[in-house]
Parts: C-alpha cells; structure tokens; sequence
C-alpha cells in the first residue's frame, strides 16, 4: 500500500509508481478469465514530479520503454515484456516524458542532468542502481547507489527543480546533456539538428537545442553556490573555457556530445537546480526561472501539492476503503497529465493562445479522457475547442494525435474523424467556441473541396472505407457534423452530411451480425470493434438479428457462453486496450443493465489494482484510468451524443463538482456482491431508465441507486436513445 501521511486533500491518495512496472492484477476468475491482451501488461507510466495537464515533467532515466524510465524492452505483442536491464537503473534525470503510451515514434527526454561525485567528470554516463524512490503528485526523489547522491525533484508550469544531496566529504557536480533524446532502443533515439548554449555568470546560462522539428529553448541555474562551470563534450571531456558553443550538425548515434557542468563550492553541499522552458523564446524561459526566484524548494513543492489537491477534489468519493481511494484517486491522476497544455508557447505561430502538445493520441482519450476534462474544467475545453481549431486553419486537416514534434500525419491507422466528434462533444456539453468557424473547417477539411479530405472524400464516393473500422468513424463523424450544421442552421452541410452517416451498414456482415471480417484491425480483431456505440443503435441491433441475438453475440464475447465447435470468437480486450472499451455498456441498448453491471465490476475487481502492476495494460495518456474513473463513479459518456449512461457504481457516494452544480451518485446497500441496480431516483423522483439526458447531468442532480445481489427488473424497458432510426 502507498503511504498516505506526508500530503493533505486527495493527492495524499495517488500512488505515482501506479502503473510503472508489469501488471500484477488479481487472479481473474468467472467471465474474467476468458479476456485477453492485445498490448503488453504494463503500465507504461512514470513516477516523475508533474502538474495536472503540465508542460514539464522530469523522471529518472534509463532510457527504456516506453517512458524512459524503468528497464523493460520494445514490446508490441500481448506477452509480458522482457528485461532491457537486470537491475532497476539511471543514468539521471530527463525531462518531458510520455504517459502510458506504447511504440509513438516520439520519445522527449531532454536534458538529461546526472549528479556526478570524483575527479572531472568522472561517472557521466554511468548507469547508477536507483534505490529510496518516493513520489506524490508533484514531487519524486530517489537516490542514486553508487555515488551516493540522494535526489527530489519538484516542478511549476514552465520549470523543472531539482535538489541534488551529496555524501558529506564528496564535492558534488551536476552535468546536463544537452544532446540526449528519446530511449536507448535502436530507432528509438533523437538527437538535436542544432544546439547553441551561452554562460551568462558561472551559475547560470542559457541555450536552445531543436529536436524532432520544435525548438525548445532554456534557462539553466544553480541557485547554490557554484564554484565553477562550464562545458563538456563526448564522453565528457571537460573543453577550454569560453562563453559559447554551438552544435550546427545534427548528431547521430555515438558521433558526439555537447553539455555543461557546475561544480558546488565545498565539500557536503546541496545544489539546486532550476531549468525554465519555452517553445517560443529564451526571454519566456528566462521569466519562467526568474518568477521562481523568491520561492524556495519546499514552498514550489507545496504549490504543486496545491495544485493536485484542486484538481483532484473536483470528485470526492464516501464509502470507499483505502485501498480503493488509492485506485481511485491515481487513476484520476493519471487522467490529468494529458495533454500538457502549452498556453501561450505556440511554436509555430509564435502568437500567444491555446496550444496542447503530446496528444497521443485521440484514439485513446475521445471516448473517456477528453469527456472527463470537458465535464470537469470547461475552461480548458474551450482552451482545447481553440487548440484543434488553430491547426487546422494552419495544417488543413484536423489532427488525430498531435506529438511534440512537427510531423503531424502520425497514426493515421488508429482511426480517423475524431476531432469531430471531439468537437460536437464539446460544443453538446456547453463548451464555448466559435462554432460557426469550426463547422466551417470541419467541412472544408472533410467534405469540402479545399482540405485533405482523403479518406471523407473516398467515403463520400463509394461509401465504405478501410479499415473498416474507419467506415464506422467517417460515418459517426458526418452525423456530427450534421448535428452541429443543425445546431448553427446549416441546411446545405445537414443536407449533404446526414446520408452519409447511414453507411455505417456496409462495414457489417448480415450474416454474423458482427463486422465484416475482410479488414484489418488495429490492435484488435473484428469482434473488438463490432460492439461500438454508433448514432444508430437500434438500426445496429436489428441488423445483427434483433435484440436476443444481439445478447448472444455480447454474451459470446465477454465470456458468458461458451462458442460452438468450430465458432470462432475474439474476446474482450478487458482494458488492455482501447478498441473495446465502452462495449460493456452495450447491453444496455437490448435491456440488459445487469449484464453491464456484471461486466463492469469484473473489470474493476479485476483489471486494476494497487502498486507498480496495477494497470492492465497501456494508460494510454489516461485513456484506460478515466474508463475506471467515469466506472466505478457510476456514469459513462457517449461522445458526441447527448447521454450519460447508468452503470454500476462501486461506492457509497460520489460527488463530481461541475459548473451547473455538483452531480451525485448515491448507492444504497453499496457491496461488492451487490452490484445490481433495483430502483433509482434523479432528484427524488423515481425513473425507470439506465440512461440521463446531458443536461439532466450537468445541472445538478442527486441520483440514487438501490442496489441488491440480484438482477431487477429495473430498466429493463428502457433503451438509451437511437439518433436515426
């Protein structure tokens, strides 16, 4: 169990190891037994010290998957990974990390700063055993065996501080690379086109390096007495003084190093680093230091911790046990690390505004992460709504994962459309925006004749694309655009968008009720995408036989019947993956909420836990830890459409503190074995549905769910709403 005693609010809950290492769920048992991986089991997050949705992050690094941080190798298969290290290690601290993502052809890490003890530079490049890690929300400290330095690190919205303790007769230094990037993984690594690094007093300098297309320009200072300084090259051979170098090649791997060094002023002493980032300008990443100047450590350290404890009290749960506010709590934590947002460092404007980097990638936040920010901090939606706007006045398309590197067409398999339902969620869910110019680039860049419309136009033509997968996107996407044509009374977009949204048919086969098997499936088989919410469901249970046979073939692939000789069945990923995430909730669309209720709270018991293993696979940027976050509190979104669905809550009572007022979820007889809803009320008035309209939940309400150990008949006549047929 994590240790609770050293924060206040909900952060003193998150666990930050919580997902770092291979996934050590509890023994599955039932239905649970039958799922299975299409990704690693791993985590794939880091420990480092962050702000929610924050532009820096910093992290021990070894250079390993995905992160950087940890000692797994390359892994893309649903097997655990092995071993890049036999022991837990770092060469030192990086700075900008990924979270819970898999292979991204982009791996940050920059700046690597390595606490060094001995003569010169003695130790740089040394992999040191990494022992006495601790972290909350914010902070992270450790120590590095060998040399015997110990190190915390904490962080604010544009600057990373680091705190280095060496042993008491040792004269310490700290070395920054300047030139590393990426993992120590062939093709994984990143090296600068250019670097240029200037000293402006010994304690104190400036530079930028360009990586992957984006300038990232920084201010560096020792705010501890410094006795000298300067630069080092190669394998750290310390070069003749001077004020300036500059790197006008791009390096490759092992063709040469370029970094700096401080040396402390007496034996025993603590230094204290601080690096102040911008994509813009060196003056912001000089202010982004110098703002820092009157505020020690322990006080950033506590802003950070104020900063958590705001974000993670918008939820408060009553009725849980420690174990599961520890769950809870880092779940929520990890849905707010992306995307970081970079207000006002636009690096290809240069304009002040919204801007968001490290989207990776839509596919994995449209249907859980991004409804969760928008619900929950609006203001940031609109900052977001702003964001995908501006890209797609300055690229011509909208993006479907946007990495802090300039080569935006990334993951283009995955899915595609998103940003339209992305955007008709936003705009459904009250967020302000300049809809009208939004409509217009969503048609311009899909349908209309002046965007990229690639895959749009190929399906406005024949009217089924592949994968067949994206069939399904393009068609939900042109019903968003007819829905916000409708809303901004556009008949011509309505008119021209709306039949388009009906060819979801021909990604089916009529004959298995299930999609069409002559397609390839990302991260996935046919079974694990034939189960998603589309704006036509009832057209979609009817074409796989009515509502009885579309149990069968849910009941087939979450494991409640077994298949036939013969049959084949590809089963549910169990939120080791995206692909299927929201399918549990489809039986309430045939009347069967006790069917979503016992899927549901399988995945919860057993897909997730405490500690470095308690992730079922990939976070993916928050993806799978707000699904457990929208789960266990009871509702669950559809994007793009105007609904919250009923499920089964896993606690007494949640409270979600939203701008129309806060939302609560009641559970009365609230048990593990109880999971089946019996009656409810919204605002003391009983209701007999397994669904809410949007602004039933977003106006404040007290929903109360009786609760027993059977199945009711509770909902069983009700559906969620079909937008078509």
């Amino acid at each position: 169990m994590h240790d609770f005693s050293q924060s206040v609010g909900n952060s003193r809950w998150v666990d930050p190891f919580s997902g770092n290492g291979a996934s050590a769920l509890p023994e599955p048992e039932g239905i649970a037994r039958t799922w299975w991986c299409a990704k690693p089991p791993v985590g794939n997050t880091h420990p480092g010290a962050v702000l929610p949705f924050g532009m820096v992050s910093i992290c021990a690094y070894s250079g390993a998957y995905v992160t950087g941080y940890g000692k797994y190798d390359l892994s893309l298969s649903g097997d655990m990974p092995s071993q890049l290290f036999d022991r837990h290690e770092a060469l030192g601290l990086a700075h900008f990390q990924q979270s819970g993502t898999g292979r991204i052809r982009s791996y940050y890490n920059y700046l690597l700063t390595t606490p060094l003890v001995g003569e010169g530079l003695e130790g740089l490049g040394t992999r040191f055993l990494l022992e006495d890690e601790a972290a909350e929300p914010g902070y992270y400290s450790g120590k590095f065996a060998e040399t015997g330095v110990q190190f915390e690190t904490t962080c604010s919205s544009r600057s990373s501080v680091q705190r280095f303790h060496f042993p008491e007769n040792e004269t310490g230094k700290i070395a920054i690379d300047l030139s590393s990037g990426g993992l120590l993984i062939e093709g994984m690594s990143v090296y600068p086109k250019k670097a240029k690094v200037e000293f402006l007093s010994p304690s104190r300098c400036e530079g930028k390096v360009r990586i992957e297309g984006v300038t990232f320009h920084f201010t560096i200072e020792v705010v501890t007495p410094v006795k000298s300084s300067g630069f080092w090259k190669n394998d750290g051979k310390i070069l003749s003084p001077r004020s300036e170098y500059s790197l006008r090649k791009k390096l490759r791997a092992n063709q040469g190093k370029l970094g700096i060094w401080f040396e402390s002023e007496a034996p025993g002493q603590m230094m204290e680093l601080r690096i102040g980032f911008s994509t813009r300008t060196k003056e912001r990443s000089q202010i982004a230091v110098d703002k820092l100047r009157d505020t020690s450590f322990d006080g950033i350290r506590k802003e950070a911790t104020r900063h958590w404890d705001a974000v993670l009290g918008k939820i408060e749960i009553e009725g849980a046990t420690d174990e599961q506010r520890e769950i809870f709590y880092s779940a929520l934590y990890h849905s707010t690390l992306k995307p970081a947002d970079f207000h006002d460092e636009n690096p290809f404007t240069k304009k002040d505004g919204a801007f968001f980097f490290d989207l990776s990638t839509l596919w994995d936040l449209y249907k859980t992460q991004l409804p969760l920010l928008m619900t929950l901090w609006p203001e940031l939606g609109r900052d977001f709504v702003e964001f995908l706007t501006e890209v797609a006045k300055r690229e011509g398309a909208f993006p479907v994962s946007y990495l802090m590197n300039n080569a935006p067409e990334c993951f283009g398999k995955q899915a595609t459309g998103l940003c339209h339902m992305i955007l008709q969620d936003a705009q459904m869910r009250g967020i302000s925006g300049n809809w009208e110019e939004v409509l217009r680039l969503l048609w311009v860049t899909s349908l209309g004749n002046l965007g990229r419309g690639g895959k749009f136009q190929e399906f406005a033509e024949n009217h089924v694309v592949h994968p067949l997968s994206h069939t399904l996107d393009i068609a939900f996407a042109n019903f968003c655009i007819a829905q916000m044509a409708k809303t901004q009374g556009d008949q011509p977009v309505y008119d021209r968008s709306i039949p388009l949204a009906d060819y979801w048919r021909n990604a089916f086969d009529e004959k298995t009720g299930l999609l069409r098997e002559d397609s390839d499936y990302y991260e996935g088989e046919y079974w694990n995408y034939s189960f998603r919410f589309i704006h036509d469901m009832v057209g979609r249970i009817n074409l796989a036989g009515g509502e009885q046979a579309f149990v069968e073939l849910l009941d087939l692939f979450f494991g409640f019947k077994e298949p036939e000789d013969g049959q084949i069945v590809h089963r549910f990923e169990g939120l080791n993956n995206e692909p299927d995430m929201e399918s549990p909730y489809a039986y309430l669309y045939a009347g069967r909420h006790d069917r979503t209720a016992e899927v549901v709270r399988n995945v919860l018991r057993y897909q997730f836990t405490t500690g470095s293993g308690g992730l079922p696979g990939n976070d993916d940027s928050g993806g799978l830890s707000s699904w457990y976050v929208w789960s266990a509190i009871g509702v669950f979104p559809v994007t793009g459409l105007p609904l919250m669905l009923i499920g089964s809550p896993y606690y007494e009572k949640s409270v979600i503190k939203m701008r129309g007022g806060d939302f609560t979820v009641i559970a009365k007889n609230q048990a593990m074995e109880n999971c089946y809803v019996q009656s409810a009320t919204l605002n003391g008035r009983p209701i007999d549905r397994c669904f809410l309209k949007i602004k039933e939940f977003q106006a404040g309400a007290e929903l109360v769910l009786e609760m027993g150990p059977k199945p009711s008949n509770w909902a069983k006549n009700s559906r969620p709403p079909s937008f078509i047929s």
